[in-house]
């Protein structure tokens, strides 16, 4: 089999299905929206991801339109869903009204995983993450502290959840207990493999820069508590 070329690996459309983007889509702005914004009958007229790839899939200055509403999507900075997630929030939390919403990002660097995390999250699974302190001082970051609050999305910025930093810690990495991979909640939640899979991580971030990962560098562990989800939508049957 061929390997793909750089200008494949480069174009955000190289391996991605028709049905993969019209999920995708239909998450980020629905079929109201989608319809107002590429006018086809299959949008508009009790609209299915079945009859839409039927009608795409032979229709080429269709299918290029909803191609280039997908790369929009990705090119967005703020999904809809972030400041709506934030607005139902402080309506039933009126301490927090007038503040601005927060800063909004996903876990992991692939969808697959941002996905899986998110939903932890949602659950109450997931309690901490931890980044390398070289990555807050190499981006300019600032830390977290107790109290801040942010909202999780998955791989395509849409909203899961809003979390509250409960605790925040500078610890080497050969210090890392066991107790604290529980409250990671990703995996089989061992120290073994939560060493592997981050060393593995903060070996990647940082070989772009020429430097490589230590067993004693500082890794912020940062544990939060998930304070809203939006509720599940009611049952039309």
């Amino acid at each position: 089999m061929a390997k793909a070329t750089e200008e494949q690996l480069n174009n955000p459309l190289h391996g991605v299905k028709l049905i993969q983007i019209l999920e995708h889509l239909v998450d980020f702005y629905g079929w109201e929206e989608m319809g107002e914004r590429i006018r086809i009958n299959c949008f508009q007229n009790r609209p299915t991801i079945k009859s839409s790839l039927r009608f795409l899939r032979r229709t080429e200055w269709a299918r290029e339109k909803v191609q280039d509403l997908y790369l929009e999507s990705l090119e967005s900075n703020v999904h809809p869903s972030v400041p709506e997630m934030w607005e139902k929030y402080i309506a039933e939390n009126k301490e927090y009204e007038g503040q601005k919403v927060p800063e909004s990002w996903h876990f992991c660097d692939n969808e697959k995983d941002a996905k899986e995390a998110a939903e932890l999250v949602k659950k109450g699974t997931k309690q901490a993450t931890s980044s390398s302190l070289w990555w807050f001082e190499q981006n300019n970051e600032p830390l977290p502290k107790i109290g801040d609050t942010y909202i999780i999305t998955d791989w395509y910025k849409i909203a899961k959840a809003i979390i509250r930093t409960t605790k925040v810690e500078q610890v080497p990495f050969n210090q890392i207990k066991k107790e604290y991979t529980i409250l990671e909640g990703e995996g089989d939640k061992s120290l073994e493999q939560w060493k592997q899979l981050h060393m593995d991580y903060y070996t990647q971030e940082m070989e772009t820069y020429g430097e490589e990962p230590t067993e004693d560098m500082l890794i912020v562990c940062e544990q939060f508590e998930t304070i809203w989800i939006n509720p599940p939508k009611e049952s039309s049957i």
